[in-house]
């Protein structure tokens, strides 16, 4: 693991003990992420910006609530990841809902 930040790898750590996910290194970068089985489901790319993959059906039942938080950036059409940008504990724990 390289420069992952206390706070972010705290994060990471929450998130790893939801039922039936798994704490790893990312496939996608540096760092620590959250694994499902044999998928990567959440990492941070930067300082502040974690990356979560939702199944596209669940981005599609949750849209208009995803578009009205501005902390979240939805990816193109089709994408099962979006960003959440995560700079307050508040910020982390909507992440994790």
């Amino acid at each position: 693991m390289t420069g992952m930040s206390g706070w972010r790898l705290g994060v990471i750590e929450r998130a790893a003990e939801m039922p039936g996910a798994a704490l790893g290194d990312g496939a996608f970068g540096d760092g620590r992420a959250v694994w499902v089985g044999k998928r990567e489901v959440a990492h941070f790319d930067d300082e502040h910006t974690l990356d979560i993959r939702l199944t596209k059906s669940v981005i599609r039942i949750r849209r208009a609530e995803l578009e009205s938080d501005e902390r979240v950036t939805l990816r193109r059409a089709g994408s099962d990841w979006l960003e959440v940008r995560v700079v307050l504990e508040s910020d982390a724990d909507c992440a994790l809902r």
